[in-house]
């Protein structure tokens, strides 16, 4: 088997579940956020002020292509990494994309209850954390669900079940 993608708003849970998932599985683990905040030497919300949104997302395809480029990993990608089609085109070739699926109501909890949620997530636009959550999801929701060999909700579910529901779809697979 490939590579495992993982999909899904920020605040969804890709890196706290790719983490776990990759240990149960024995396989190495990527974060490809803070693979961008290793090579900018800056936070994401540093960068993004200090470059843009459009030079962050050229960045965060350079990083994708090299993360597709391994073999058997498991990767959480960025919120919007969907939002260009080379990017979802890269994610379908290296392996199988799950979409953690979480609802407004959730994401607003959990990014209000990250203390790094700001330097990770910096605003998307200037509407309130509400409005961009609503619009975000708009936008975003078609393309994970384009993009997903799999959706996982994960709104009622603790890391361990949700690691638990994957690991059972994987083994189908195989």
């Amino acid at each position: 088997m490939n590579n495992i993608n993982l999909v899904g708003y920020r605040g969804c849970g890709k890196t706290a579940v790719g983490r776990k998932l990759a240990e149960v599985l024995r396989r190495s683990f990527i974060d490809s956020d803070a693979v961008i905040i290793e090579r900018a030497g800056l936070s994401i919300a540093e960068f993004v002020v200090e470059h843009g949104w459009e030079r962050f997302r050229r960045l965060e395809t350079e990083v994708l292509i090299d993360c597709c480029q391994k073999n058997g990993v498991v990767l959480a990608t960025g919120g919007g990494v969907v939002l260009a089609r080379e990017n979802r085109s890269l994610l379908q070739k290296s392996g199988i994309t799950l979409w953690l699926q979480a609802s407004p109501e959730t994401i607003l909890g959990r990014l209000d209850n990250d203390p790094q949620s700001l330097a990770l997530r910096p605003p998307l636009s200037s509407l309130d954390r509400v409005d961009e959550i609503l619009a975000g999801l708009k936008e975003r929701e078609p393309l994970y669900r384009e993009l997903a060999d799999f959706i996982i909700p994960v709104d009622q579910y603790g890391i361990d079940e949700i690691v638990s529901r994957i690991v059972k779809i994987l083994e189908k697979e195989n």
